[in-house]
């Protein structure tokens, strides 16, 4: 031990972590060798492609043909491009943007319509501004139910 070591202050956590860092630089490298990432690639036959493409015509959604034909939806995306099909917006298309409007005015909310026709309650929110409604209150609903039921 040196004049140094002898004489300083050092707590007895600092030796011991010192003494663990002697240990493991002494020790040998280990190579740890990592398990390769399992990849599962399914390929669509043209077939299986042209099939896709008529399903998503006749109406199913993105995320229905990623479950149907085992592939993410950025390829089903792919598939689509190439047969030239645009992308459908995504949301509401008119005819369930005045059904949303129509429940929200009877005082559903946003939450039952989004479940109701599948997308997001903020998704029904923004059509619904889009089309104009004013919006009510959190608790305004709780407000009519209290009045409606003193008369």
């Amino acid at each position: 031990m040196g004049v140094l070591q002898a004489y300083s202050k050092q707590s007895s956590g600092s030796v011991k972590l010192r003494s663990l860092i002697d240990t493991l630089r002494a020790r040998p490298e280990v190579v740890r060798e990592e398990p390769p990432i399992p990849r599962h690639f399914t390929h669509l036959s043209a077939e299986q492609t042209k099939a896709l493409a008529e399903d998503y015509r006749a109406g199913m959604r993105v995320k229905e043909l990623a479950a149907k034909y085992g592939i993410s939806r950025e390829t089903i995306s792919k598939h689509l491009r190439r047969h030239g099909i645009a992308p459908r917006k995504v949301g509401l298309d008119a005819q369930q943007i005045k059904e949303a409007v129509r429940l929200y005015e009877q005082g559903d909310s946003l939450a039952t319509i989004g479940k109701r026709m599948g997308v997001t309650a903020h998704t029904v929110r923004s059509r619904l501004i889009e089309a104009g409604v004013k919006m009510r209150s959190s608790y305004e609903h709780l407000l009519s139910d209290t009045r409606d039921r003193k008369v």
